[in-house]
């Protein structure tokens, strides 16, 4: 059950990234147009938004892949970790240096800090069911 559970999570917030990844490297614009953020135009500023808008892309794609195939399982596990709790501690990072952003990216950096949490549960789970498995087989 447990391991059902692991794979419906990773499908579930590999999509997230991946949706989110895709909307700021095809439509940056329209994406960060929903919190009130103008690009201006500006081709710098639009290139340094499409770029981790690739870099989320790919890695919601890898963290769905781990709920497919077990043996991604843990890798996608540790990925999605880092990726939501970087995101997130970002954010609470930039909350405390620079001021409360729009309501929209407040909300944004709760759900990468919880979303990142349940993670890293079951990515801990997952290590000490790795750990077992091996005393089991004396490797």
């Amino acid at each position: 059950m447990r391991n059902r559970m692991t794979k419906g999570v990773l499908l579930v917030v590999g999509a997230i990234g991946g949706a989110i990844g895709a909307a700021l490297l095809f439509t940056p614009q329209a994406f960060h147009g929903w919190s009130g953020i103008d690009h201006g135009g500006q081709v710098s500023l639009l290139s340094e938004v499409r770029a981790p808008g690739g870099a989320l892309l790919a890695c919601g794609l890898l963290i769905m892949a781990g709920g497919i195939w077990s043996r991604l399982t843990f890798t996608s596990l540790a990925v999605s970790t880092t990726m939501y709790l970087s995101y997130g501690m970002s954010r609470l990072l930039s909350l405390a240096v620079d001021g409360t952003p729009a309501p929209e990216l407040v909300a944004a950096m709760v759900a990468e800090l919880v979303i990142g949490a349940l993670c890293a549960v079951l990515w801990s789970r997952s290590a000490q069911m790795l750990v077992r498995a091996e005393a089991l087989l004396g490797t």
